[in-house]
């Protein structure tokens, strides 16, 4: 009995002053967050004994150890500013790829030739079809039979995602097939007959992703691809539908310009650039170059 009555005493002493520490929160006199108060409550006597501890010591050291953190981060943002980073000597004597495969010495482009086939040969592909019609007989060698092999390996995995799409025509292998063909034929491994046949395929491929996924990539993709394989007209048709969906895309108006020179129409030409001038279409760096060339042949007419 008496153990209860000890019991009961001391747990009105702890509410009494978990009630008074919460006062001082609320009236601001006890520098605590809201989080600890869960401390005071739960942890009778150390709970309240190590807030008020804690409170103190902020504070008395509080403010002195705040000024000592941002002075050490003054210092270490100064020490990172005076680190100067200085340029090596060996740069000074770095060129392009295309450059040293042209003005260098003959041992030098020998070197770089192994080095591209010891690497990553896919991803110097035009540096290496260039690289074929170097005067250097044992550079363009190196370069032809990297070509051929990468040629090769290509062929090899298109015809696996083809197989692979008419066993299954889902949409993962429509996907798949669809977009490294249009790789395939970007690299420019494909040439004459090869090249046109892979084209129709590839136009075909978009046809039927459109069906299912009528994106604005996709729509630009096929309206390019039918442009590429000499269908003006359902290009033209596609693009024109686009000029009333994305008034204000610039590949949809670079598209419009190209069937028109594709036309020989010089009227529709005009009509395009004027209509670019008109709509404010952001182009980019390539492209105003190439607005530029048109709009200069037209103006010399």
């Amino acid at each position: 009995m008496i153990l209860l009555v000890v019991a009961a005493v001391l747990l009105l002493i702890h509410a009494l002053v978990c009630l008074m520490l919460w006062t001082l929160m609320k009236l601001g006199l006890l520098p605590v967050r809201g989080h600890m108060l869960a401390v005071i409550v739960l942890v009778p006597l150390w709970g309240p004994l190590l807030v008020v501890l804690l409170s103190v010591r902020s504070a008395v050291f509080g403010e002195g150890l705040k000024e000592s953190a941002l002075e050490s981060l003054r210092f270490n943002d100064d020490l990172h500013r005076s680190i100067l980073v200085h340029e090596r000597d060996a740069d000074a004597g770095v060129v392009p790829l295309e450059e040293a495969l042209i003005v260098n010495d003959p041992a030098e482009r020998r070197r770089l030739m192994l080095s591209m086939l010891t690497e990553e040969p896919d991803a110097y592909l035009a540096q290496l079809q260039a690289a074929k019609l170097n005067d250097d007989v044992e550079v363009a060698h190196y370069a032809a039979t990297a070509v051929a092999q990468i040629s090769k390996e290509s062929d090899l995995k298109l015809q696996q995602l083809e197989r692979a799409f008419k066993t299954d025509p889902s949409a993962q292998n429509l996907n798949e097939y669809c977009d490294f063909l249009g790789e395939y034929l970007g690299s420019g491994l494909a040439e004459g007959r090869v090249a046109q046949i892979q084209r129709q395929q590839y136009a075909r491929l978009l046809a039927r992703r459109c069906e299912r996924e009528d994106t604005l990539e996709l729509r630009i993709r096929y309206a390019t691809a039918l442009a590429d394989v000499g269908q003006i007209d359902e290009a033209q048709a596609v693009t024109d539908q686009l000029v009333l969906d994305v008034p204000e895309e610039q590949e949809v108006w670079m598209l419009c310009l190209r069937l028109a020179v594709m036309r020989r129409d010089g009227d529709e030409v005009h009509r395009v650039i004027d209509a670019i001038d008109k709509q404010h279409v952001y182009l980019s760096a390539a492209n105003r170059e190439e607005l530029a060339f048109w709009r200069n042949g037209e103006e010399a007419r």
